[in-house]
């Protein structure tokens, strides 16, 4: 320990190695901005091939909204902030978000949320290009959230305090459409879990046509509360948070469709309660509704169809699964308003497949044994779709060009890595945000045949340029029982085989997720930092994880943790096998969330391997978190009483034999500190010395720049002291 420590001082004073390349600090990675990536943030402009951003204009001082010609590569100011400032003191500080209504005469500026997505929020603001003149609309206290224009540009529509408003622009009139909300009553909006385990946003939809306003109603009063204590102030402040740990009721959802000029409002009979309606979309019939419906389980799945006029519905299809079933965003209704394309997992990976609007199968468009990532753009008139996919490997995404008859796919991305693709409301162009796992993203522009026009943010190759670093190999590992296993590995730079190096594996293993991709990768610096300090950082994908086909994600069912942890086990003992380098007596697991929960996991059951463990924020029983996310895997408590017990961390504390160290925000609002202190509780009465830290008034992120700079420093030292 002692050594360890020496060397961890030595390398803080001496920051350049023999060889003058320097080496990186913790200051270098959370605290400056010298390795700051560029990136591009943009909306596109309705039916243009154009895009708008905010960045600083020089002349007015002030951020400002710029429009970007695709096909001249021409940049124009729209408005800067400056001007609207002086229209309405206070507004720059207010906004944080901006839209163009359907016809580009105005601009809706926006406060935002906390949330997975872009969430608006907060008071709204109009202004008009045309007049070049800016409206404060809303002047309220009351939290108001979702907040955007109506299609046909008539409308701004918002919740309030849980009901639905509109705001008509031409008369400045404000209309209530819904009057029942409270703290119970959810309208437009959703409950956390509905928004985190859906990641979805908006609580309503607007028919194309602008006379129809879908939305959710969520009932919470059954749902149980938790206490999240704020403890900054003198006398503590709980705050309520309704959230159902699996097995416990779920807010009862309804759909009502109202008429925007009647304030008339329908309710769809679903026929059961305890079911989820995670997505509702328009056909492209005018007064037809689709919804999805998902039983409590979520292994069987409906399509229907709700005529508003009529009342009248129709089961359009059915998706049944053995386990669960993903909640997807691929239907997409044809401008034609006779076909429609889904997405499935029926043939065991994820597929695109064309649909009549009756629900007769027309045709499976993509096949293979690789999955779709993305539906990037559907060309109608030439019948094309444009889609990403895991077709060249698990690790990259590429953009694919098909036929909606399933032929004349061609690819249209050549360099190796992760592509992320944005087309342009035509479909003329496209943006990819291509990276790999060691080189950050660029934003390039191209045609739709794939043709390249210009690098719209660029970054360097090399963000350590002149600075020491490892590199980065992907491999593959073998189980005992023969599963092949994707990784990478980082060594330290200077690399000698003939020695001993200590392993950090770095792991989040969630069902469906990825670590191990050819995509720039998160903690790159940090993980380089290590590097310098003589580590070897390995992540390997276990069993579970996605991107590899239904089955292999499948296995977990009603047993997380299992196949999970044993996996980074099996490939500890891979490495050792394999490479004399790697040190035995020397291989920790770090990870957060679920990784938190696999590392705590794997340590505790796989001591005699693992030597050192960090978590933050872990999940240590699966009772303590929502039902949403864990009963899809797990079903519920009472259905799966064993696959609870089994994959809890509490009940493996005696295992523990080697270095341990567990971290938590107070306020975590996702997985609760309460996650923490029970499992903090077994250690103590089993005996069982640990480190642990706790960040109040912190959640599941642990955010902020000084925050982050004491927990990195925090793990870093206990890695260093104790690997």
């Amino acid at each position: 320990m002692r050594k360890a420590k020496a060397y961890f001082f030595l390398i803080i004073l001496f920051t350049f190695t023999v060889y003058g390349q320097k080496k990186l600090t913790l200051d270098d990675i959370f605290r400056s901005a010298k390795f700051r990536i560029n990136f591009l943030s943009m909306q596109w402009l309705p039916g243009e091939d154009a895009y708008t951003t905010i960045k600083y204009d020089s002349l007015s001082r002030s951020m400002a909204i710029y429009r970007y010609d695709l096909r001249t590569g021409k940049e124009t100011l729209i408005v800067n902030y400056a001007r609207l400032d002086s229209q309405v003191s206070g507004f720059s500080k207010d906004v944080s978000a901006y839209f163009f209504s359907p016809d580009k005469r105005y601009i809706l500026f926006t406060g935002s949320l906390p949330a997975r997505k872009l969430k608006t929020g907060g008071n709204f603001y109009l202004y008009d290009i045309k007049t070049g003149t800016l409206k404060k609309i809303t002047d309220t206290e009351e939290t108001q959230a979702i907040i955007k224009f109506s299609p046909n540009g008539r409308f701004i529509s918002f919740v309030r305090s849980n009901n639905i408003y509109v705001y008509e622009i031409a008369t400045g009139n404000f209309k209530q459409l819904t009057f029942d909300g409270s703290e119970t009553i959810i309208n437009g909006n959703f409950d956390w879990v509905y928004e985190e385990e859906f990641s979805i946003i908006d609580g309503y939809e607007w028919s194309p046509d602008g006379k129809f306003i879908a939305f959710w109603r969520l009932d919470q009063s059954d749902v149980p509360v938790f206490k999240l204590i704020d403890y900054e102030p003198t006398y503590l402040k709980v705050v309520d948070q309704r959230y159902p740990y699996a097995g416990y009721p779920n807010s009862k959802v309804k759909i009502g469709v109202v008429d925007v000029e009647t304030g008339e409002t329908k309710w769809i009979d679903f026929g059961e309660e305890d079911i989820y309606i995670p997505r509702i979309n328009w056909t492209k019939t005018p007064g037809v509704l689709s919804y999805q419906k998902l039983n409590r389980l979520q292994n069987q799945l409906e399509l229907i169809f709700y005529d508003v006029k009529t009342s009248e519905q129709k089961v359009i299809l059915k998706e049944v699964s053995k386990t669960w079933i993903d909640v997807h965003d691929y239907l997409t209704f044809l401008n034609d308003g006779k076909h429609f394309i889904w997405a499935s997992e029926r043939d065991g990976w994820l597929h695109l497949y064309l649909y009549r609007i009756d629900g007769k199968l027309v045709n499976q468009i993509t096949v293979g044994e690789f999955e779709v990532d993305q539906l990037c753009f559907v060309d109608e008139r030439n019948r094309k779709v444009y889609y990403t996919s895991t077709e060249v490997s698990p690790l990259e995404r590429h953009l694919y060009v098909i036929d909606f008859n399933g032929r004349n796919k061609r690819k249209l991305t050549a360099e190796s890595g992760w592509h992320s693709v944005n087309f342009s409301p035509t479909g003329v162009y496209y943006i990819d945000n291509h990276s790999t796992i060691s080189k950050p993203p660029k934003w390039k522009l191209f045609d739709y045949r794939g043709r390249f026009i210009r690098t719209l943010v660029d970054n360097p190759d090399d963000v350590l340029a002149g600075y020491e670093k490892g590199e980065i190999t992907f491999e593959v590992v073998e189980t005992s029982d023969g599963v092949k296993l994707n990784a990478w590995m980082l060594k330290p730079a200077n690399f000698d085989s003939t020695k001993k190096y200590p392993v950090l594996f770095y792991v989040y293993g969630g069902p469906g997720s990825q670590t191990v991709r050819n995509a720039y990768l998160g903690n790159y610096l940090w993980y380089q930092y290590l590097a310098q300090n003589g580590y070897i950082i390995f992540s390997v994908d276990g069993r579970g994880t996605g991107a590899r086909g239904k089955a292999f994600k499948d296995v977990i069912y009603k047993n997380l943790g299992y196949y999970e942890s044993k996996d980074q086990a099996e490939a500890a003992l891979y490495l050792v096998r394999k490479y004399r380098f790697v040190d035995s007596a020397r291989i920790g697991i770090w990870g957060w969330s679920y990784g938190g929960y696999m590392s705590s996991l794997t340590l505790f059951k796989f001591g005699d391997i693992f030597k050192l463990a960090v978590a933050v924020a872990p999940v240590t029983t699966w009772r303590l978190y929502d039902t949403i996310y864990t009963e899809r895997y797990m079903q519920t408590p009472e259905l799966n009483p064993e696959g609870y017990e089994n994959s809890s961390v509490l009940k493996y504390v005696d295992g523990l034999k080697g270095k341990y160290l567990v971290i938590h925000g107070t306020t975590d609002d996702n997985v609760h500190w309460q996650n923490t202190i029970q499992l903090v509780d077994k250690l103590q009465k089993a005996g069982k010395q640990f480190w642990t830290m706790f960040y109040p008034n912190k959640d599941h992120s642990i955010a902020g720049r000084d925050t982050r700079y004491h927990l990195f420093t925090l793990i870093t030292n206990f890695i260093l002291e104790n690997l």
